[in-house]
């Protein structure tokens, strides 16, 4: 049988195959292209994102469909934050605006009555804090920002009056 030479969609390494259907050289390079399409087949696909997501959870009865009927719920927001949710999937890319599972009570189950959708940042930030530990720390943050951008500009507007 004649063997054609291809040039790998991972690699671009050149082999050599009989089947009309290879894509890649090898086995390490089959595998990326199978999490490549997976990736594909779930960015902008809520049910298949939510079911990647709930596949890393134990022990939980959520489900992709109440998972969505909440994102409805939410307006397809962030409980926290008000920001659009998405759920793009993209291999060594993280949205920092993609969905997140959060528990509202941390450390407690996996349960509708103790999750609420949020930005994977948010998420991220928040750690073990309670939702009332995370808004306060929030609020400091911000009301740091706005003192040191108000001192900045007072610095800049006197500055500027002295050379005049």
């Amino acid at each position: 049988m004649y063997k054609k030479a291809k040039a790998c969609i991972i690699c671009g390494n050149k082999f050599y195959s009989t089947h009309p259907n290879y894509l890649t050289c090898s086995k390490g390079c089959c595998d990326v292209n199978k999490v490549n399409r997976r990736y594909e087949r779930e960015n902008g696909d809520w049910a298949a994102y939510f079911k990647h997501l709930l596949s890393k959870k134990e022990k939980t009865d959520l489900t992709p469909r109440k998972l969505i009927n909440l994102l409805k719920k939410q307006e397809y927001r962030c409980a926290l934050t008000g920001t659009p949710l998405t759920c793009e999937r993209t291999r060594g890319v993280t949205s920092k605006t993609n969905a997140s599972i959060d528990r509202i009570f941390a450390g407690g189950v996996y349960n509708r009555r103790n999750i609420q959708l949020v930005c994977r940042a948010v998420n991220s930030f928040r750690g073990d804090m309670t939702v009332n530990e995370f808004i306060n720390w929030s609020k400091k943050v911000t009301y740091h920002a706005i003192r040191k951008q108000k001192k900045t500009s007072q610095e800049r507007i006197s500055a500027a009056t002295r050379k005049r």
